[in-house]
């Protein structure tokens, strides 16, 4: 277990990271989530001991920060010009008694004999992203820290990418990671700590976060709208339209059930959901917040 204590980070005065106090478990996924400038990637720096804490203390009794370790996947990496993608692993490897293979290598990145052989500057985005995540796991680190891993992937990569994290973490490897694609902290995160402006406003797993709020989004088909627009009493209920659906908040999930029923919508087109991780942490929609 990795424990931060009274972690804080200040910059001309002000606290980027303040106070900041909980806990990685070992074997567990945690997840780091927050608006822009909460100070996300500052704590990660500090933890993984790239910069010093004003205030506070790390305790690893189990080394997992220690270098030998530990695999570190910065939210962005520059590569060499002129440095291939197969002499980027086999100069990695070269660092480690016991390095992933190749094939290892080749299977976490999907590449191909010409990608391998391929100058790592001249990959896609995504491509870039899939072969940072792939070094930081040539020393098979103990202790993972993941700096948004997933932007800049395309679909097809970003399910690939975790179910490589799946498998790591029947391993026993502790992963801590960023990202603002809440459905993956939703389905993948043990523990999701909510930072805003620099301190901890959350610290719990997904599944309490939801349950322990009430609020539930109805979702009705569009040709419902002038008759939702000319019945429903907005005081009561808030409504949003959108893609073609009309999504109506509601903490009386009962009573707005039986109003539409009065104003006769037919209830087997409707939709009910328990709001997002998101919505229920920042009370905002999620191309909202990153």
């Amino acid at each position: 277990m990795i424990k931060i204590n009274h972690l804080t980070k200040t910059y001309k005065r002000v606290k980027v990271v303040d106070d900041v106090t909980f806990e990685i478990k070992e074997g567990h996924c945690t997840a780091l989530v927050g608006p822009n400038g909460a100070g996300k990637s500052t704590l990660i720096d500090m933890v993984i001991g790239d910069r010093h804490a004003n205030k506070g203390e790390i305790i690893d009794t189990a080394q997992l920060l220690d270098a030998k370790h530990l695999g570190i996947m910065f939210q962005k990496t520059n590569f060499p010009d002129l440095i291939k993608v197969k002499e980027l692993y086999q100069l990695f490897a070269h660092l480690y008694k016991d390095a992933i293979t190749l094939k290892e290598f080749s299977d976490i990145t999907l590449f191909n004999d010409t990608q391998l052989n391929q100058y790592a500057n001249k990959l896609s985005g995504g491509q870039k992203r899939i072969l940072d995540f792939a070094l930081a796991l040539i020393g098979k680190p103990r202790c993972i820290f993941l700096d948004e891993p997933t932007s800049a992937m395309d679909v097809q990569m970003r399910a690939h990418f975790w179910q490589v994290i799946t498998k790591l973490k029947t391993e026993g490897v502790t992963i801590f990671y960023t990202s603002h694609y809440i459905e993956e902290v939703e389905r993948m995160a043990d523990r999701v700590i909510v930072l805003e402006k620099g301190r901890v406003i959350l610290n719990d797993n997904p599944e309490m976060i939801r349950t322990r709020q009430n609020t539930s989004i109805i979702s009705l088909p569009i040709q419902y709208q002038q008759k939702i627009e000319t019945n429903l009493p907005r005081k009561q209920f808030e409504y949003t339209v959108s893609n073609n659906k009309i999504r109506i908040t509601t903490n009386n999930v009962k009573t707005l059930i039986e109003y539409l029923n009065t104003i006769q919508v037919d209830l087997n087109e409707i939709e009910i959901n328990k709001a997002s991780l998101l919505e229920t942490v920042f009370n905002t929609n999620e191309e909202e917040v990153k």
